[in-house]
């Protein structure tokens, strides 16, 4: 089968354009697995505004205690996840939402723990993704749960979707709200792991950029078959992203 993962991040849900979805559906007439993986983290910020709870981050990552957990997890999968599924369904498209909860897709890894409650997912399971591929159009969110323990872990969407397209020796589109990785205002066309660890270095790759940049590489070692940034807004961006057009960053070793 042939895979695209697409990342939708938090940000680029809340102006999603109509023409990405068309494009979506291309893919599926086209005889292309489209999976959709997704953030949410402006509506994450808003539900702990709700609560008084300041958002952390710490390396581009969210600190999740056990209460940022709760509103992360009951706004991604309650909200999020649901919204954009009925989005898809008003398509041609049948659409259905998972996460990491659902017929143990995946196990967790967790992180450091000074990012709280923060893993990522190990072992997925391709034939789960297969099968849901094969008639749907997945869209999983970015939340998962340690199989042994069942303990819930927020997940980076980033990663959630490298990991995925690693497993499935997919391309990867992330749909940001930048229109690529910028360095000094302007989009750089092609990053490869030397040129991007050089502007980490120099300070000109930085806060959540750090995370992306650096998994994209990890996911290119690992099998991914290749990694672009572009901004989620611009109209038909995927459709301009297959035909080879110059938009976003094409990160390659």
């Amino acid at each position: 089968m042939s895979y695209i993962v697409i990342k939708i991040g938090g940000s680029t849900l809340t102006h999603l354009h109509d023409s990405t979805i068309e494009d979506i559906a291309a893919l599926k007439q086209q005889g292309y697995h489209p999976i959709i993986v997704h953030g949410g983290g402006p509506f994450i910020n808003e539900a702990l505004a709700q609560r008084n709870v300041d958002p952390m981050f710490q390396d581009g990552l969210r600190v999740t205690t056990s209460e940022v957990l709760d509103v992360t997890s009951q706004t991604l999968i309650g909200k999020v996840n649901p919204e954009l599924v009925s989005k898809l369904n008003r398509t041609t498209l049948q659409s259905i939402g998972i996460n990491g909860l659902d017929a143990k897709i995946f196990d967790i890894q967790p992180l450091d723990k000074k990012y709280g409650y923060v893993g990522e997912p190990v072992d997925i399971d391709t034939n789960v993704i297969s099968v849901l591929g094969e008639s749907f159009v997945p869209v999983i969110a970015s939340i998962g749960i340690k199989q042994d323990s069942g303990q819930l872990y927020n997940i980076n969407a980033d990663t959630l979707a490298y990991k995925i397209a690693q497993a499935l020796n997919a391309p990867i589109y992330l749909l940001s709200d930048i229109p690529g990785v910028l360095i000094d205002n302007k989009v750089q066309s092609i990053l490869n792991a030397e040129r991007i660890n050089q502007y980490i270095d120099q300070e000109l790759i930085y806060g959540g950029m750090i995370p992306k940049v650096q998994d994209a590489i990890q996911a290119i070692e690992l099998g991914c078959q290749k990694v672009v940034i572009a901004a989620g807004n611009e109209p038909h961006i995927i459709q301009k992203l297959q035909s080879g057009q110059n938009v976003g960053t094409t990160i390659q070793q």
